[in-house]
């Protein structure tokens, strides 16, 4: 008897208690899957120097569209609008884009390289008035992104003298006075807006360029010697160069969104960056150069693992 009375208690527990469940996952609404679109230039859309740009077949990257969709998963939806012949005209192209990204409508807009070339390329007024032609010039490129409704993800603007002149000319670089007058600029302009941040892409450039990287690898710590982050342009950067810029967006992308979507981003590890850039290969030539004592800069892994077969 009492056999019987425990297992008709046990019955209706388990019925209320999935009652109760049922009605508690009706009343917490469910998170829709992230919309996110992507503008922006050559880095965003993923240039390889390749033998038909002056470089050579070496070279390497990946579009931050594809790295993107790896780390939000399946349930995301990212869309690339990015261009690699923005530099052509980035305000007819950058006003372009950014009337299909309204169209496509989303939760986050992807715009780190969006305003380089309104920083960039040759200018009618230089040398006799470089900083106004840049600055309103810029202010084409804000008011492109402005009529964006929702977060926004810019980048300030890197110190990119140096980089290869059948890429960029010196003439197209700004001066290091007006840089930091752009970057001035770009930072106002974020801080009046609700949800817009801006990544220190000239910090991270500065770091690839002069001092190098240290990564902190399951493996053990990695230094990734000054420029092996870049292709052989020194403007773009290669597969390595994007993963750990990937690694380093994480956290100012998630302070953008509700709590709620936040929490739905993972928290990915260097190797994890690694790995979605197919930048595995990489590390462990430069781990082999490391260990041989080999200061040049890494080969194509492509070319090196087809040589010691």
């Amino acid at each position: 008897m009492h056999a019987k009375l425990r297992a008709a208690w046990l019955v209706t527990w388990l019925c209320g208690s999935s009652a109760v469940g049922q009605v508690l996952a009706a009343a917490i609404p469910a998170v829709a899957p992230l919309r996110v679109l992507v503008v922006g230039a050559s880095l965003s859309a993923g240039f390889i120097d390749g033998p038909f740009a002056g470089g050579n077949a070496e070279n390497h990257t990946i579009a931050l569209a594809r790295l993107l969709r790896s780390w939000l998963g399946s349930e995301a939806k990212v869309q690339n609008r990015s261009d690699l012949l923005m530099f052509m005209d980035p305000t007819k192209i950058g006003m372009r884009q950014m009337e299909r990204a309204k169209q496509d409508g989303g939760d986050l807009l992807f715009a780190i390289d969006f305003l380089f070339w309104y920083g960039y390329g040759y200018t009618e007024l230089a040398p006799l008035d470089e900083r106004k032609a840049r600055m309103d010039r810029l202010e084409l490129g804000l008011a492109q992104l402005g009529t964006w409704q929702g977060p926004i993800v810019l980048a300030d603007f890197p110190d990119m003298r140096g980089a290869a002149r059948r890429m960029l000319s010196p003439l197209q670089v700004p001066s290091p006075v007006v840089l930091d007058a752009l970057n001035v600029r770009v930072v106002e302009w974020a801080k009046a807006r609700d949800h817009c941040c801006v990544l220190p892409l000239r910090a991270l450039v500065t770091g690839m360029k002069e001092s190098g990287v240290q990564m902190q690898l399951l493996d053990g710590p990695l230094f990734v010697k000054p420029m092996a982050m870049l292709q052989s342009d020194q403007l773009h950067p290669n597969r390595l160069g994007m993963a750990w810029f990937m690694f380093q967006i994480q956290d100012p992308v998630r302070n953008l969104l509700t709590s709620q979507q936040a929490a739905l981003l993972p928290k990915w590890t260097i190797d994890q960056c690694v790995a979605a850039a197919d930048a595995t290969m990489d590390v462990a030539d430069m781990r082999a150069d490391a260990d041989s004592g080999d200061t040049q800069q890494p080969a194509s892994p492509r070319k090196k693992s087809a040589a010691k077969k």
